[in-house]
């Protein structure tokens, strides 16, 4: 290193200059204007992140509602034997399961859900919560992948569909 700042190595000669004065500025400024702005905007500004929040929520909310629960009491299907929810779960199970148990619920990475052998539970109750809760791949009696949730996914009313499909494909699938 000489006197200047100056540096080398390896044959490199890296000059010590200082940064251009009005490069020095523009960075200050910006400093300057960036906590000015956050002042501005959380201190004196009419839009607040917590109003635009719940206005959006609330456009949400109108434009997609939320389907009430459906529950069973005694654990059973509500929806067992009616033509629309069958009609209805059949679409949401080719959307859905399809995928891991087949087009016809023979069983591809999941299990066939068209024969007598019931791997987890043949009743309702113990169906809805494996489809709601998902089953993790250590609980898995195949263990060819887990089962996820869909609680989340399809919500309650939809997975009594797909069920009442189920069912009547399958009677081996019983009520309680």
């Amino acid at each position: 290193m000489d006197n200047h700042g100056n540096k080398e190595f390896d044959g490199i000669r890296q000059l010590g200059n200082d940064l251009p004065a009005w490069y020095k500025h523009i960075f200050v400024y910006a400093i300057f204007v960036g906590i000015g702005y956050a002042i501005y905007f959380h201190g004196f500004s009419s839009w607040g992140t917590e109003e635009q929040y719940a206005i959006q929520m609330a456009e949400h909310e109108e434009k997609y509602p939320q389907a009430n629960d459906l529950v069973s009491e005694d654990g059973s299907n509500p929806l067992r034997d009616n033509a629309e929810a069958i009609q209805a779960g059949e679409k949401y199970y080719k959307a859905v399961c399809a995928a891991c148990h087949g087009l016809n619920a023979e069983g591809v990475v999941g299990p066939s859900l068209v024969d007598k052998e019931w791997i987890h539970g043949n009743t309702d109750s113990i169906v809805y919560n494996n489809v709601m809760l998902g089953i993790a791949i250590e609980n898995t009696k195949l263990q060819r992948g887990p089962m996820p949730a869909h609680e989340k996914s399809l919500g309650s009313e939809k997975v009594y569909q797909v069920m009442a499909w189920l069912a009547s494909k399958n009677p081996s699938l019983v009520a309680k």
